[in-house]
């Protein structure tokens, strides 16, 4: 658990922005942004739920059927139309964060990067492979290293990072709130 790359945090006392949680799949970024919102009394929005939602078709269908890219245009728009404040925890997808033109339309975010093995990823993902349509292959944890590798200097952005492996969710939870404690940080209620 370590400040990312990214530089502060808005100062001691406060937040700048939204909290948006960034990493790989299978990470933990729907379940402890969920848990985190609730702790600390914030909205929470899940943009693959909104992309879901927009477009009335799974993930799974939107890669099967118009491929990866119609998916990174949904994914856009919802960023775009995301009714977001300050107080807003926000879970992305595995690739938002390595989208430039995404990242700069939240300036004020402050980004905590969910660390996660690919190893781990894949264990927690067992059962779920076939809703995740970038690691359907034969070889999931090798997919998971290569987006990684892709991913990494994006992630590396990130204000914070967080090790997520071996954690239940309710502790990442702790360790985000943590690391904010050290720098001086209380997120507010609404």
């Amino acid at each position: 658990m370590t400040p990312g790359a990214g530089g502060s945090a808005g100062g001691p006392g406060s937040l700048r922005g939204p909290l948006v949680l960034v990493g790989l799949s299978g990470a933990g970024k729907t379940a402890v942004g969920r848990l985190l919102a609730r702790r600390i009394r914030w909205s929470f929005l899940d943009l693959d739920a909104e992309v879901e939602s927009l477009s009335g078709r799974s993930i799974v269908d939107i890669f099967a059927t118009d491929g990866e890219r119609v998916f990174r245009d949904l994914e856009a728009r919802v960023t775009k139309a995301a009714s977001i404040d300050r107080t807003t925890v926000v879970s992305t997808g595995g690739g938002w964060m390595s989208r430039p033109e995404l990242r700069e339309m939240w300036p004020d975010a402050v980004c905590v990067w969910l660390r996660v093995e690919p190893a781990c990823a894949v264990s927690r993902l067992a059962r779920e492979r076939s809703a995740r349509p970038l690691l359907a292959g034969p070889d999931p944890e090798a997919e998971l290293q290569k987006l990684l590798a892709c991913r990494l200097p994006a992630y590396r952005l990130a204000e914070y990072s967080v090790t997520t492996d071996g954690l239940a969710p309710e502790e990442v939870v702790e360790a985000i709130l943590a690391e904010f404690e050290t720098d001086g940080i209380r997120p507010g209620t609404r």
